[in-house]
């Protein structure tokens, strides 16, 4: 099993860096040349920054890091194959957890959400043709072509990691697609303006096209790395308030423990829905008032859970040993308290994960997420409930994927909560 997943990983490796081959040399060169101009230019640091750079950088540094990896994993154990009967070739348990499938699960996709720049055969905001490529049904087939327009670094653009950072950024941030659902015909030609062809390609639309004659495929997968960060950033953020909160009431006793308390019931009182379209309406859409309002809505459940076990921790014999022995309050609570929080709160922050992800699905799908054209699973399902008879593909591949993820991340709760409690010595350090 070990083995098939280490082929599994290397085959994806090698069959994107083939497609993709001139967009992760790209990405590469225009990260280290930034590197390079910060470091050694006169320049105020940051004033070569392009926050559009930075998804095909964390792509690249991703894509360098499993490739490092895959050639540790066959190189290594080819050395000592000659000295050892048995090929070991161990999957790290970043590829592979120790959790199950809903881990291996979680961690997949959260390996497409990083590496979506790469993974998308096309640019998913790329609008084709509406007379040959709109509600195409899955494995339709179609034609493909890219313009770029020729870089101009001008006069005041010396030295050859500049030219190598404006020529590699031209090429990440300035293509123009053509797409064409016939690969008979060529592609419409408005938007060319004088660019050349710089390639021109088949290409099969896996999981057809929208009604904007989009591809799906690409649009899913770059969702991912959308709903995805906007998830796992909200569950961060109930965690630090959920967390301080929690820790806060269950060490005082008295007033401030019931003041606590009572906030909280007071949230909870609120139906999250309601409170997070009320604040949307007056405050507006944006992907930072998404996250703020998904964590301020999601905190209440991980204080009470905090709150529960530092109360039953505090009572605890090593506890009260420790106070005997005048052990300072600090350090009762790094040693002593923290190391058995870790679980808990683990548990806590995943299954608000999956709770943050399927908030923003649920807004998305109303209208007051994301707002197209950029790609969101809530969004696409909320764009395709006009077309479910006709054209079913649009709305159920981004579902399928939100259900696994869902699934997995519970199955993934549920499987630490048990784990935890099985685990009858209580953590402690002196």
């Amino acid at each position: 099993m070990k083995r098939f997943s280490l082929i599994l990983v290397f085959s994806i490796i090698a069959l994107v860096s083939l497609a993709q081959y001139r967009l992760i040399v790209s990405s590469l060169v225009s990260l280290v040349a930034w590197c390079v101009l910060e470091v050694g230019h006169r320049a105020p640091f940051g004033s070569y920054w392009n926050p559009a750079l930075f998804e095909y950088w964390l792509a690249g540094i991703v894509w360098v890091i499993t490739a490092l990896w895959l050639v540790r994993s066959i190189i290594v154990p080819l050395r000592r194959r000659m000295r050892e009967r048995q090929l070991a070739l161990e999957v790290p348990s970043i590829i592979a957890p120790s959790r199950g499938a809903s881990s291996r699960i979680i961690v997949l996709v959260g390996y497409i959400a990083l590496m979506s720049p790469f993974l998308t055969p096309i640019d998913p905001n790329v609008q084709g043709s509406l007379v040959t490529t709109r509600l195409l049904p899955p494995l339709s087939k179609g034609y493909v072509r890219e313009f770029l327009e020729p870089s101009s670094p001008g006069t005041e653009t010396v030295g050859r990691a500049n030219r190598m950072f404006i020529e590699a950024n031209n090429y990440l941030l300035h293509r123009t697609v053509l797409l064409s659902g016939d690969p008979h015909t060529d592609p419409p030609a408005e938007g060319r303006r004088s660019g050349a062809a710089i390639r021109e390609f088949p290409t099969v639309f896996l999981f057809g096209t929208d009604d904007n004659a989009r591809d799906v495929f690409s649009r899913v997968v770059a969702g991912t790395r959308v709903s995805l960060g906007i998830g796992l950033s909200a569950a961060l953020g109930a965690l630090l308030i959920g967390a301080a909160v929690g820790f806060a009431a269950g060490m005082s006793r008295g007033f401030l423990d019931g003041v606590l308390m009572r906030l909280t019931d007071l949230f909870l009182a609120i139906p999250g829905l309601f409170l997070v379209i009320g604040v949307l309406a007056f405050v507006g859409q944006s992907i930072i008032t998404i996250v703020v309002v998904l964590s301020l809505s999601g905190w209440m459940g991980i204080a009470r859970v905090v709150r529960g076990e530092v109360v039953s921790l505090r009572e605890r014999e090593f506890i009260l040993a420790a106070k005997l022995l005048r052990v300072s309050t600090w350090r009762i609570i790094t040693r002593h308290l923290l190391p058995n929080l870790r679980p808990v709160i683990l548990t806590a922050t995943v299954l608000q994960f999956a709770n943050a992800v399927l908030g923003e699905a649920s807004l998305g799908f109303l209208g007051l997420g994301i707002q197209p054209p950029t790609a969101t699973w809530g969004n696409m399902m909320g764009e395709a409930t006009g077309y479910l008879g006709s054209a079913w593909w649009v709305g159920v591949f981004p579902g399928i994927l939100l259900a696994v993820v869902l699934v997995s991340a519970h199955s993934l709760g549920e499987n630490l909560d048990v784990n935890e409690d099985s685990n009858a010595p209580v953590k402690s350090t002196v």
